[in-house]
């Protein structure tokens, strides 16, 4: 069949494009968008394929590319490393740029958009199996998980570390957050490492012991002298202090294998009116709509929730409602065919959630920033839907992030934003490397683990405070990385002051009386938390939430009967489950055994001080973090096993004394006819999943132990 005339001008003109500018992107752009209505047949394609490949677009020539002309066979060639081409895996022309000069042994900073494809290079890489011992920094324990399959997925000899306490390979990639990184021991030979998301060691990290932990894990990772891979978008340049050498590394890229347009919607009259218009009418593909908070989440998926869902997605939703509870919103929006992905959700959900939409099991998933940060989707649209996160207007960064998420590529060449915020001034995006700069964005917490020969004389006067105090040693305070040192200098005060009585009561260890762990409870929280740590709660509600916790057994419908009495007003069940969630997994997960450990690392020092017993609370810091399931239940979680699936499988024999012999345990469940007889189909559909993720880990393991 012969090509339509138009389409042989439209090419004309893209060629003509390039003959009259040096700058490529209009004519890459406009060849992208012929693409997206191009079927790829007839006498043209051999046309598109040499453009395909003028303009560095080598993954969108079709397979025939190159059969009748060696020039471009070898241009093939060239963009589809060794490594990669046995995958069907070609490199556009600016990422096999940056995979070269990181296989010549460069350290690089990446700056480029979200389709470009940045991880596809750390897959390349990781295929060549050049470095012994690699180390990926990402921002979220999701992203552990995605990544963790990722690297499992390409067969490598590298054995995945994800967690502190595994057992180590001879080669291996560390697949962790800066947290769980910092807490390695003993810390591994780095040859290579990398930090996801890297914009977040400056101000694009609005938690400040985050952003010092992860500085703090810079800092350790580049002392080791380690060839290094930072990756994030729409970062123009490195801050005025960090370095020449940095400044050196740094590389921007505005190259995308898609296109974004953008439609300003902000002025229209009924904002939901004109979603639902559009994504019932004129959404073509997949769309993520972006919210300003989970409770806005849990109103517009519901508001959204009106079709007819899939037969296994009204399946999981009645799951979820079983174990949750049936009128968490979260539910209710899936059995409609909408998905929700917000900060309180069970990683395991939120994983979910990604799949079904993932499977085109559902085409609208709502959520927060949660899902900006790495974790890959198929969205061909976006809906930026309220003005303002965190109650402060999305400033041109985080809407670029957002942006970002429209298109796929080798997905949808066209990407579709329909935006109805205030539209943000285009600004300039400069990362600062607080650690480096030591600017007044470097918290104490950050500068207290530079030596004092390194700092500069505004820092030694910002923390002349705690340098020239004999209360608690240095060691003791960078030991408790991430946490002010002046509310630790504190603390340790409180404890030398204070009586016998009160001393010993911080006294313990082992299993604590109520009392002790009480004592220690209320210390951590009022010595040790300040500001939006303490998000609204107080000692009292924090331990009767545990005891809750404890008598519970994981059960969740009963954790919400029990805090149904003290719902707030305007509260509804939904937003009590949101709240239920939110303890298990920011207060129980991270801040109070965060704080229980500072507590007691401070205790032991001043304990030789006043000649008393050393504490020592690990036991009941293991059984919160556990949320006093049995042991590695609440880990699984972070693999993609929901907490009553865990359960369940622990009451049918699934334990271990280790994190490996569990997983081992899984993977023999995973095929048990009685086990799986004794699950329901979406039970089994997410143990499946999960063993998936972990085939080859479990091999590794069992041949490194």
């Amino acid at each position: 069949m012969p090509a339509p005339p138009s389409a042989f001008r439209e090419l004309r003109e893209i060629s003509d494009l390039l003959l009259l500018s040096d700058d490529e992107r209009p004519a890459r752009e406009r060849f992208i968008r012929f693409l997206d209505r191009f079927e790829a047949s007839g006498p043209l394609v051999p046309v598109v394929d040499s453009l395909a490949l003028r303009l560095g677009l080598y993954p969108y020539a079709s397979p025939l590319a190159g059969v009748h002309d060696e020039a471009q066979a070898m241009e093939l060639a060239y963009h589809s490393p060794r490594s990669l081409s046995g995958r069907g895996f070609t490199f556009h022309s600016e990422q096999q740029r940056v995979y070269e000069r990181l296989m010549d042994g460069e350290s690089l900073i990446l700056s480029a958009p979200t389709s470009f494809g940045k991880s596809a290079i750390l897959d390349a890489l990781l295929l060549s199996e050049r470095w012994a011992n690699i180390v990926v920094i990402v921002p979220t324990i999701a992203l552990i998980d995605e990544t963790r399959r990722r690297v499992i997925d390409l067969g490598t000899s590298y054995y995945v570390v994800s967690h502190p306490s595994q057992t180590r390979g001879h080669r291996n990639v560390f697949v962790l957050t800066q947290e769980r990184f910092l807490e390695l021991d003993p810390f591994p030979d780095v040859d290579f490492f990398v930090i996801d998301e890297f914009y977040k060691l400056g101000d694009g990290e609005t938690d400040d012991k985050r952003r010092a932990t992860l500085n703090i894990a810079w800092r350790q990772l580049r002392n080791t002298g380690a060839q290094y891979y930072l990756l994030g978008p729409n970062i123009d340049s490195l801050g005025a202090g960090t370095g020449e050498d940095l400044a050196q590394s740094f590389v921007l890229s505005d190259f995308s294998p898609v296109v974004v347009d953008v439609e300003d919607r902000s002025e229209v009259d009924d904002r939901l009116v004109d979603m639902k218009k559009f994504l019932n009418s004129d959404a073509d593909g997949p769309s993520l709509i972006f919210v300003s908070s989970p409770s806005r989440a849990s109103q517009i998926a519901l508001e959204l929730a009106t079709g007819a869902a899939d037969s296994f997605v009204i399946d999981l939703a009645a799951w979820i409602g079983d174990n949750y509870d049936p009128e968490w919103s979260v539910a209710r929006a899936l059995h409609g065919g909408v998905g929700t992905h917000t900060g309180p959700m069970p990683r395991s959900l939120q994983r979910a959630m990604v799949r079904l939409f993932s499977m085109g099991k559902i085409d609208r998933l709502v959520c927060t920033t949660t899902l900006i940060e790495g974790v890959n989707t198929v969205a061909r649209n976006v809906v930026v839907y309220d003005k303002k996160i965190d109650r402060k207007p999305i400033d041109f960064f985080t809407f670029s992030n957002i942006r970002g998420r429209a298109g796929r590529m080798l997905k949808h060449f066209v990407g579709r934003v329909i935006s109805y915020a205030d539209n943000p001034e285009p600004s300039l995006s400069a990362v600062d490397l607080p650690i480096e700069s030591q600017s007044e964005a470097a918290s104490l917490a950050t500068l207290i683990q530079l030596d004092e020969a390194e700092l500069t004389p505004n820092s030694l006067e910002r923390l002349s405070f705690v340098l020239n105090q004999d209360v608690l040693s240095m060691a003791t305070i960078r030991k408790n990385r991430g946490l002010d040192p002046e509310l630790q200098v504190q603390a340790a005060r409180e404890m030398r002051n204070a009586s016998r009585s009160e001393f010993q009561r911080l006294s313990w260890t082992g299993a604590p009386r109520s009392e002790e762990l009480a004592a220690v409870v209320t210390f951590s929280y009022n010595e040790l938390l300040r500001g939006r740590d303490r998000s609204g709660d107080n000692p009292g509600s924090l331990l009767a939430k545990l005891g809750a916790a404890r008598r519970s057994e994981g059960d969740v419908p009963s954790l919400v009967a029990a805090a149904m009495p003290f719902i707030r007003p305007g509260q509804t069940r939904s937003d009590v489950v949101d709240d239920v969630l939110s303890f298990q997994r920011n207060w129980m997960g991270f801040k109070l055994p965060s704080a229980i450990r500072a507590t007691a690392t401070i205790q032991n020092e001043v304990s030789k001080v006043r000649g008393e017993p050393a504490a020592n609370y690990e036991f009941a810091i293991r059984q919160i973090e556990s949320l006093f399931l049995p042991p590695f239940i609440a880990e699984l979680e972070d693999y993609g096993l929901p907490i009553p699936v865990g359960v369940k499988l622990s009451s049918l024999g699934l334990r271990g004394d280790t994190i490996e012999d569990v997983v081992a345990k899984l993977m023999a469940m995973s095929t048990n006819q009685g086990v799986l007889a004794a699950l329901t189909r979406v039970e089994r559909w997410f143990l499946s999943d999960v063993a998936k993720g972990l085939v080859n880990e479990k091999v590794t393991s069992t041949s490194s132990s």
